[in-house]
C-alpha cells in the first residue's frame, strides 16, 4: 500500500514537473523530504522528478528552436562590411623632353641682286653646323656658316642676258637663325633670318678690288623631315652692301644635304 501512495505521489509531482523553474523544483523537493520517510522512495521521487524536468527542458529548447528558424522571423546578423581603402593614384604627367640636336647641312643658294637697273645672277653654296632645339613641334636653330658666291650672268633691263666679263667673287662667314613650327611630322614652316660678313673680289684683266661686303638675309622657310635627312627650302629678301652701296636682292636656298643628329 506504501509503494501504491509512493507512485501515485510520484505521478502527481511528474504531472506538476511540467515548466518548473528552480526555486519551484527547490520548494518541491522540500516538501518530498518533509511527506515521505522512506530514504529510498525519497531518492526515487527526486530521480523522477528530475528526469521530467529534463524532459521539460528539452522541449523547451525544441521549441525555442524552431521558432528561431520560423520563416520570416529569422533574424540575420549582419557581419561588419570592410571598408576597402581606394588608393588614388595621380595620373603621371607625360612631358616630353626637350631634344637638342646638331645640323650640318650643305644650301645651294641663288640670289639675284637688283645691280643698276640690271640683274646680276649670283650663284653659290654655304656650309653650315647648326644645334637645334625641339619643343614639341617647334624648332630653333642657331647656326654658323661659311658662304660663297660668283656671278656669271647679268641680265639687263631689255632681258638680254651677257656673260660677266669681270670676275665677282664674295666669300664670308655669318650666323644664322630660324624658326620652324612643325605642321606634321614630316614638314614645318617658318622663319629664317641671317647676317654674313666677307669680301667681294672684283677683278678686271690685271687687278682686282677687295670690297667689304655684308648680307643680311629675312624670308620664309620650308622643312621636310624623314628621320636624320632634313631638307628645307628657304625664299626671302636680302640686303648686299658692298663697300656702302646697297643694293636689294631676291635669296632663294635649298638645303638638299641637310642631316640631324
Amino acid at each position: 500500500m506504501k509503494r501504491i501512495s509512493s507512485l501515485l505521489f510520484i505521478l502527481a509531482f511528474s504531472t506538476q514537473a511540467f515548466g518548473l523553474s528552480l526555486e519551484e523544483y527547490n520548494t518541491q523537493v522540500d516538501k518530498i523530504n518533509s511527506t515521505i520517510k522512506d530514504e529510498q522512495m525519497r531518492l526515487l521521487i527526486k530521480q523522477e522528478l528530475a528526469k521530467e524536468i529534463a524532459k521539460s527542458l528539452s522541449k523547451q529548447k525544441v521549441d525555442i528552436k524552431e521558432v528561431e528558424e520560423a520563416p520570416g522571423e529569422k533574424v540575420e546578423q549582419e557581419s561588419p562590411k570592410t571598408v576597402e581603402s581606394t588608393q588614388v593614384v595621380a595620373p603621371e604627367l607625360l612631358i616630353e623632353k626637350d631634344n637638342f640636336k646638331v645640323q650640318l647641312g650643305i644650301s645651294a643658294i641663288a640670289s639675284t641682286l637688283d645691280f643698276y637697273g640690271a640683274s646680276l645672277n649670283l650663284i653659290g653654296n654655304e656650309l653650315s653646323i647648326s644645334g637645334v632645339k625641339k619643343v614639341d613641334n617647334h624648332k630653333f636653330r642657331l647656326g654658323l656658316g661659311i658662304r660663297s658666291l660668283k656671278a656669271d650672268t647679268i641680265t639687263l633691263e631689255n632681258g638680254v642676258e651677257y656673260d660677266i666679263l669681270k670676275k665677282v667673287d664674295y666669300s664670308g662667314a655669318g650666323v644664322n637663325l630660324s624658326y620652324t613650327y612643325m605642321v606634321r611630322s614630316g614638314f614645318g614652316v617658318g622663319a629664317y633670318m641671317a647676317f654674313n660678313y666677307g669680301e667681294t673680289d672684283l677683278c678686271e684683266v690685271d687687278y682686282c678690288y677687295n670690297l667689304d661686303t655684308t648680307i643680311s638675309d629675312l624670308g620664309a622657310r620650308f622643312d621636310f623631315n624623314l628621320a636624320a635627312w632634313n631638307p628645307y627650302l628657304t625664299i626671302g629678301y636680302s640686303l648686299y652692301n658692298i663697300d656702302g652701296h646697297e643694293f636689294d636682292a631676291a635669296t632663294a636656298y635649298l638645303g638638299l644635304l641637310n642631316f640631324e643628329f
